[in-house]
């Protein structure tokens, strides 16, 4: 598997592994097209996708939940990661591209901004409750 890079205590990012060797999660890149294995074995109730444009005020999240925990895969683009740790007060971003997964703790607030028009599919462990997402605006 690929070197998962921990941003924050709470922001974990793992490029997947582009290689034909069978491993568990990877990338298969050939000239027909592209193979993901983005996940095998986390258990997900929630499977979601989005795409975001680059632009001025365009963004996704703006906001952090109490309980569950994010996944996200990059299918292309790249986009930027704006955080605030609420228990440590920690702030800062981090850029993401095409072929990251990245893995977002409860309460930590954060807003997706595209640098490049990106394509994300999102999934979690436990179905969706608004309760469990609190807006979030001082970026």
């Amino acid at each position: 598997m690929g070197e998962e890079k921990t941003v924050t205590q709470k922001i974990h990012i793992e490029e997947l592994p582009v290689t034909e060797a069978f491993t568990q999660r990877k990338r298969l890149i050939q000239e027909r097209g592209e193979l993901a294995l983005i996940e095998d074995g986390l258990v997900f109730r929630h499977l979601g996708y989005f795409s975001l444009k680059q632009g001025d005020g365009f963004f996704r999240g703006g906001h952090y939940h109490l309980q569950k925990i994010e996944h996200f895969y990059v299918i292309g683009g790249r986009i930027r990661i704006l955080y605030v740790d609420l228990q440590t007060g920690e702030r800062g971003q981090v850029e993401v591209k095409g072929g990251d997964c990245v893995r977002i703790e409860p309460n930590c607030a954060h807003r997706f901004e595209a640098i490049e028009d990106a394509q994300v599919i999102e999934y979690y462990d436990a179905l969706y409750d608004k309760r469990d997402d609190v807006m979030f605006q001082d970026f």
